[in-house]
C-alpha cells in the first residue's frame, strides 16, 4: 500500500518535469537575428564595461593626482578634473570593443556594435577636446585681461566657438564614416546643392563675416559702452551670429552682426575726456557791466576747478535769445567715468550759480514783461540834430549808402579798440 502511494506521488512529478521545457531552450530563442543568450551577454558586457570604466578611471585619476601634486602649476589638476568624464567614456568603449569579439555575434550585429564602440570612443575624445578648448579659452582670456589687452579678450569667445564647431563637425563626419555611410559621396553631393545652400545660408554667412569684421576692426569690444544707431548700451558678447548689448533699461538686445557692423557706432568708453557743454540764459535786465562780470566769474570757475581742463575752457556771449542773453559754456572734464563726470558737472554748475548771484543778475525763464509808463514821445532836439547831420552828408557827398567808399573805409579801419579798454589782455 505504501508503495502504491509513493508511486502515485512520484509519477505526477515526473510527468510535470517531462512537460517543463529545458532552460537552455529559452536561451535558443532568436530575436532580431540573435539568440537570447547573446542579448543577455551583451547586457552583461555593458554592465561589466561600466564597472570597469569607473574603476579604471578612479585608478588613473588617483595616480594622476599623485603626480600632479609634484608640479607647481594648476593646469594639470584642472586637466584631471575635466578629463575624468571623457576618460571614463573612452575606457567604456574600449572594453566594449574588446569584449564584443568574445560573444560570437552575427557579422552585422558585431559590425554595428564595433562601430558604436568606436563612435563612443570618438565622442569621448571630442568631449575632452571641447573641455580643453574651454579651459584654454578661460585661461587665455584671464591673461589678456590681466595685461589690459581688451582687443584680444574680445577675440577669445569667437575663437572658442569656432573651434568647438570645427571639432563637432569632424566628430560627426568620422562617426558617420565608421557606421558605413559614404561621407565622401555626401560631401561631393553638397557641390550639386551648393548654390542653394549658399543662398539659404546667406544671412548666416553675412552675420558670421560681420562678426569677423567687428573683431578685426574693433570699433567696439566686450565691455564697451557705446551708441549703436539710436540706442545706447554695454557690449556683453560678440558671437558668431549676433552681438548682445545690455541697454540702460537693463534689457539685452541681440543685433545680427551684419546689421550691427553697418550701424554708426559711437564708442564712449574710448574717450579720454568728457565734454561739458551748456547754454546759460541771463535776464534781459542784465546790464553790460553785469554781463562782463558774469563772463569773468564763469571763466574763473572753469580755470580754477581741478577736474576741468583749462585748455580749451571758454565762456562766450553768443546771442540774444527770445527771452534771454545766451552764454555758451565749453570745456572738458578730466575723467572717463560717467558717474564722476556727473558729480563734477554738478559742482561746476553750483559754482556758476554763485557767480551769477554775485553779479546781481539772474537766470532767465520763459516770460513776457509788460512795461507800464508814461510815453514821453521822441526826443525832438536829437531828431533835428540827426536830420541836420544827414543833410550835411548829402550836401558834401558823404552819405555812405548803400556802400562805404574805399577811402572812407580806410579812415575807420581798426579804429574800434579791441580788446576793450581796461581789459587785462589789452596792449
Amino acid at each position: 500500500m505504501a508503495g502504491l502511494l509513493m508511486a502515485g506521488l512520484v509519477l505526477p512529478n515526473l510527468t510535470a518535469a517531462a512537460d517543463t521545457p529545458n532552460a537552455s531552450a529559452y536561451l535558443d530563442v532568436v530575436l532580431f537575428g540573435m539568440q537570447l543568450w547573446q542579448w543577455a551577454s551583451i547586457v552583461a558586457l555593458v554592465g561589466a564595461s561600466l564597472l570597469g570604466s569607473w574603476a579604471g578611471t578612479a585608478l588613473l585619476v588617483r595616480v594622476g593626482r599623485s603626480l600632479a601634486r609634484r608640479s607647481e602649476t594648476t593646469f594639470d589638476d584642472t586637466l584631471l578634473e575635466l578629463g575624468a568624464g571623457p576618460l571614463r567614456a573612452v575606457l567604456l568603449a574600449l572594453i566594449l570593443r574588446d569584449g564584443i569579439g568574445l560573444l560570437e555575434l552575427p557579422e552585422p550585429a558585431q559590425r554595428v556594435l564595433v562601430a558604436t564602440a568606436q563612435a563612443v570612443t570618438l565622442a569621448g575624445v571630442a568631449w575632452l577636446v571641447l573641455r580643453i578648448i574651454d579651459m584654454v579659452a578661460q585661461e587665455t582670456r584671464a591673461r589678456f585681461a590681466g595685461r589690459g589687452n581688451a582687443a584680444a579678450v574680445s577675440v577669445v569667445p569667437l575663437a572658442r566657438r569656432t573651434g568647438k564647431v570645427v571639432v563637432a563637425i569632424l566628430t560627426v563626419v568620422v562617426a558617420l564614416q565608421n557606421f558605413g555611410f559614404n561621407v565622401t559621396g555626401f560631401l561631393a553631393g553638397l557641390g550639386v546643392v551648393g548654390l542653394a545652400t549658399a543662398l539659404a545660408a546667406q544671412k548666416t554667412l553675412e552675420n558670421f563675416f560681420g562678426g569677423i569684421t567687428l573683431i578685426a576692426d574693433r570699433p567696439v569690444q566686450v565691455g564697451d559702452f557705446c551708441r549703436f544707431g539710436d540706442r545706447v548700451g554695454t557690449i556683453e558678447d560678440i558671437g558668431l551670429r549676433a552681438t548682445r548689448v545690455r541697454t540702460l533699461d537693463r534689457t539685452v538686445v541681440s543685433v545680427p552682426n551684419a546689421d550691427f557692423s553697418s550701424l554708426q557706432l559711437e564708442n564712449f568708453t574710448r574717450r579720454d575726456r568728457i565734454w561739458l557743454k551748456t547754454i546759460l540764459g541771463l535776464r534781459y535786465e542784465t546790464t553790460p557791466d553785469q554781463l562782463r562780470h558774469v563772463l569773468v566769474g564763469l571763466k574763473r570757475v572753469l580755470m580754477a576747478h581741478p577736474m576741468v581742463d583749462a585748455d580749451p575752457a571758454r565762456v562766450r556771449f553768443v546771442g540774444f535769445g527770445a527771452y534771454s542773453l545766451d552764454l555758451e559754456i565749453f570745456a572738458y572734464v578730466r575723467t572717463t567715468d560717467w558717474d564722476e563726470f556727473l558729480a563734477v558737472r554738478e559742482d561746476v554748475f553750483l559754482h556758476f550759480m554763485d557767480a551769477v548771484q554775485a553779479s546781481g543778475t539772474g537766470f532767465a525763464f520763459p516770460s513776457q514783461t509788460i512795461y507800464a509808463g508814461v510815453d514821453g514821445g521822441l526826443d525832438a532836439a536829437r531828431a533835428r540834430a540827426v536830420e541836420a547831420e544827414v543833410a550835411d552828408w548829402r550836401a558834401t557827398g558823404r552819405l555812405h549808402l548803400p556802400d562805404v567808399p574805399a577811402d572812407a573805409a580806410a579812415e575807420i579801419d581798426d579804429t574800434l579798440p579791441y580788446p576793450p579798454k581796461g581789459s587785462s589782455t589789452a596792449a
